[in-house]
């Protein structure tokens, strides 16, 4: 079970990370926009989407992909997917049905769940 699990969250990150990935680029690409006509508000989208980028590197790194900060840490990665959750919904909302809605926080929700999937192997 040990390694279908290892097999597991690493796919779920890899699915997941690609998925933060795109949105975070839309997030940069549309707040760098906003921002060159006069909005104020996009630079905090540039800044949470840079985060969101840097996110899904070290979500990388936890599940075990390259070895750069972490090794292999069920309880970094689900730490990671939470912080994405919140990154994207702008807020802290325990709602798992309005997280399974969006495409942003479904990704992240991934991640939570191959953080919970390697802490829990056996």
């Amino acid at each position: 079970m040990g390694l279908k699990a290892v097999g597991a969250a690493q796919g779920y990150t890899v699915l997941g990370g690609v998925v933060l990935l795109i949105f975070a680029v839309q997030m940069v690409l549309g707040g760098l926009n906003n921002a060159a006509a006069g909005d104020i508000d996009a630079l905090i989208d540039v800044i949470l989407g840079i985060a969101l980028i840097i996110m899904v590197v070290l979500a990388f790194d936890a599940c075990g992909f390259i070895n750069y900060k972490f090794e292999k840490s069920g309880v970094v990665l689900a730490l990671i997917g939470f912080i994405s959750i919140v990154i994207v919904v702008r807020g802290l909302d325990i709602n798992i049905i309005s997280w399974l809605t969006n495409l942003g926080t479904l990704a992240g929700f991934m991640i939570l769940l191959a953080g919970i999937l390697l802490m829990f192997r056996k």
